[in-house]
């Protein structure tokens, strides 16, 4: 783990990167899979929850890129809080970190208990096809998970812009590309 940076003021740019890429990909997957059923079935609905499936499989990638970047070649800064703020934000940051993890794991399954078809090029086998509600209560977890996450989520965005219009010490512009103030 790299040490704490006393003096910078933001973090590096592949840390901005990967946060604002998650951060895109998170919005972009959640707000692809509150349309999917909005297209007929067919190839479409299939081609449109195969970039779903694809979405988050890039997401997968993007996580484990961050966290080990995190781990190993980040900077890292001082604490902007103290006490339970800074407590608060350090379950935020792990427990979506935790969440999307484990929402990626039960998308997959989820492909997995559907048999899902791939951009109509192939099928994943079903995992039980003799057991109809599965897939359905996979989904279920799923979209659960998926609104804890945006919850979080807003809630992680909120206290930035707390922080930026209230309390005003500049952590919202630790993470913003060069340029924003």
């Amino acid at each position: 783990m790299q040490p704490v940076t006393p003096s910078a003021k933001r973090y590096d740019t592949a840390t901005i990167a990967f946060h604002w890429l998650t951060a895109i990909l998170v919005a972009t997957q959640w707000l692809g899979a509150q349309t999917i059923d909005w297209f007929p079935k067919g190839p479409l609905r299939v081609d449109v929850r195969s970039l779903h499936i694809t979405g988050g499989v890039l997401l997968a990638a993007i996580l484990l890129g961050r966290v080990v970047w995190r781990l190993t070649g980040g900077r890292r800064l001082p604490p902007s809080d103290r006490g339970v703020l800074q407590i608060l934000a350090k379950a935020t940051h792990w427990g979506l970190y935790l969440l999307l993890g484990v929402m990626i794991l039960v998308g997959l399954f989820v492909a997995w208990a559907q048999g899902a078809s791939i951009f109509n090029q192939f099928n994943l086998p079903t995992f039980d096809p003799n057991n109809d509600a599965l897939p359905d209560q996979a989904q279920d977890i799923h979209a659960i998970i998926g609104w804890i996450i945006v919850a979080v989520a807003g809630l992680h965005a909120a206290a930035a812009l707390f922080h930026r219009y209230v309390m005003r010490d500049g952590v919202l512009a630790r993470m913003l590309p060069r340029g924003g103030r």
